[in-house]
């Protein structure tokens, strides 16, 4: 799995470098058609940006998330990668079974 993890107009996080990797792991044994995540975190106004672009194959998707608290934008665009992973990943799956069951 490659990994990179961006920090634009913030400081580098061991912590948040560490959580986000644990939480591409997480999604990588979830989701082994994912190969590569990369994450960015910004600072916009007072808030905490995170974006999150997965791919690998036959997917591309981003999600993005802002919050007070990294951690919390952190999560929250976390989820919302995996939410659409789980979308296409069953779309996918039933696709295939019904066309076995020839429907």
């Amino acid at each position: 799995m490659s990994f990179r993890m961006h920090f634009q107009d913030l400081e580098h996080s061991d912590f948040l470098h560490s959580k986000c990797e644990d939480l591409s792991q997480s999604l990588r044994n979830e989701f082994p058609e994912t190969t590569r995540f990369e994450v960015t975190m910004t600072q916009v106004g007072d808030e905490r940006a995170t974006q999150v672009h997965v791919t690998g194959r036959d997917i591309d998707f981003v999600s993005s998330a802002s919050s007070k608290s990294a951690r919390e934008s952190v999560n929250d665009a976390f989820d919302r990668v995996r939410k659409q992973l789980r979308k296409h990943h069953d779309k996918v799956i039933f696709n295939r079974r019904r066309e076995a069951r020839g429907s």
